[in-house]
């Protein structure tokens, strides 16, 4: 790929669409027949009084609510097909202009965990992460073109929340000040819509006001239904507050296969479709013209263990969800590819399948999702290779080079070097393996050299490389900084929501 250009997809006929178009509107219908027999439980009246002049059926006692088919589809068309996911530097804007060409990646991994190499030791050693720990990833990610921005946080600010203070608001804030990179979703976990508010109040004075937040907007929420039908307090809040300030909504399923979930892949989109539906719906409702991408997530567990599963249906599942959105609506889709376990020649086998399998059925905002039980440091440089084989996945697909004429074709050219000769000097050889055109790529830190070398040097392992670059990323300013006089105005704020919203 060439340097600083931004990838997009080769319109997605060019992509993997695992599902025909009527098995799409099976998925499809059965959603709607989902949430208007059996419904939805929102477990707070409160958050069903915001419901109460829609055309909805609520049982009070059950706290169900069932939805027609004719109020979810006009809310849906409600969400625009394109729209900006800002930075605090415009130049990180990203546009999404439709789900036929927009791809965006966005790191994350959200654990309250941290494990750290002993060089001393020659192990990993557990321990619970801190502000300082935030603002490390955040300067980290910031510092790697290949990420567009973040999706939540590498890792959490478990100190301040053990301390009872509303970490999330110095995550966010942290997130826009030691970056200027679109910031993603926020996980509001306390404080209902105050703390909404405040997230509100610090995003618009690092965007320039209210009116500047709405036209480029630089953080999101994250409603989702946990379990099978499921919306608790806590993301309907998400959905409420989101709207309030409109923030673009990456709507979800949390549901998890064979237990909050059923154990069939269709069965298991419908329902993510159901909830995705739902949560759009509510979001339009609240805030028509709001964006939101859709995330019908489908997880597996492992039945004996209980721990979450890498299945392949996982991946094959997000992508039939996302197509019902990208072919029946029109609708920009997100994905979530992480790596689910500890060990970092596992997690990465499985986290570059993960990207593949979501590259190649064309999802548009790319959750590149690092080891979420225990975060590591080295899989922030880990994941820029990967994603950047990805984009050059993308790249080499593109009318540019996988066009089928004469000069990609080449005849005339194998017909002169003949069966004895060699393509090397050649002008059309030259021409094609110049840097600037892109096509012969090469990772930073994959090992490019014969196996006896690679031995002789030291037996490297990718990991170890990896390890060697913290140290230079640790080096990173970020630029340009934010203002003297916004930093002050935050900070006065935090300080405020810390005495209001402290829990103990």
């Amino acid at each position: 790929m060439k340097k600083g250009e931004r990838i997009r997809y080769p319109k997605m006929n060019r992509m993997w669409r695992i599902a025909s178009k009527e098995d799409l509107e099976i998925i499809d219908n059965a959603a709607y027949h989902i949430l208007s027999e059996v419904g939805v439980h929102i477990d707070d009246k409160e958050c069903i009084e915001y419901l109460k002049d829609a055309p909805v059926k609520i049982d009070e006692k059950e706290l169900i609510v069932k939805f027609p088919e004719y109020w979810i589809r006009e809310m849906i068309a409600k969400a625009p097909r394109s729209y900006v996911l800002a930075g605090r530097d415009p130049k990180w804007d990203l546009l999404v202009k439709s789900y036929q060409e927009s791809y965006f990646n966005l790191f994350t991994s959200g654990s309250t965990k941290l494990y750290e190499w002993d060089d001393n030791t020659n192990q990993w050693n557990s321990r619970i992460p801190g502000e300082a720990d935030v603002i490390r990833g955040f300067k980290m990610v910031d510092a790697i073109d290949a990420y567009d921005g973040f999706f939540g946080t590498p890792v959490e600010d478990v100190v301040k929340t053990n301390e009872g203070l509303p970490a999330e608001l110095h995550t966010a804030y942290n997130k826009m000040k030691y970056s200027v990179k679109h910031g993603g979703p926020c996980a509001i976990t306390e404080g209902a819509m105050v703390e909404w508010d405040y997230l509100g109040k610090l995003a618009a004075e690092v965007q320039g006001g209210f009116d500047e937040l709405k036209k480029r907007p630089i953080l999101a929420s994250l409603p989702s239904c946990i379990g099978p039908l499921q919306s608790t307090r806590q993301n309907f809040w998400a959905t409420v507050g989101g709207a309030k300030y409109y923030m673009p909504t990456y709507p979800y399923w949390g549901g998890t296969a064979p237990f909050t979930g059923p154990a069939t892949g269709p069965a298991m989109v419908a329902m993510g479709v159901a909830c995705t539906h739902y949560c759009i719906a509510l979001s339009e409702y609240l805030a028509p013209g709001t964006p939101a991408i859709p995330w019908p997530n489908t997880l597996t567990t492992d039945p004996q263990s209980g721990q979450l599963a890498m299945t392949p249906f996982l991946n094959i599942g997000d992508g039939i969800g996302a197509q019902v959105y990208q072919d029946l609506y029109g609708l920009p889709v997100a994905g979530c590819a992480y790596c689910l376990t500890s060990a970092l020649d596992e997690a990465s086998a499985s986290w570059a399948l993960a990207l593949i399998t979501q590259l190649l059925w064309g999802v548009n905002v790319q959750q590149v999702g690092s080891t979420p039980q225990a975060f590591i440091f080295e899989t922030i440089p880990m994941g820029e290779t990967l994603v950047n084989y990805c984009k050059q996945h993308l790249f080499e697909l593109t009318e540019n080079f996988l066009n089928i004429d004469n000069e990609h074709l080449a005849l005339d050219l194998i017909k002169e070097v003949g069966p004895k000769g060699m393509f090397t000097t050649k002008p059309h050889t030259l021409k094609w393996i110049d840097q600037k055109m892109g096509l012969f790529w090469r990772s930073n830190d994959w090992i490019h050299e014969h196996s006896d070398q690679w031995l002789a040097k030291g037996a490297k392992t990718w990991t170890e490389i990896c390890r060697e670059r913290l140290k230079e990323l640790d080096k990173h300013e970020v630029t340009p900084p934010i203002d003297k006089d916004v930093d002050e105005r935050c900070n006065a704020l935090l300080k405020q929501a810390d005495e209001e919203l402290a829990l103990f």
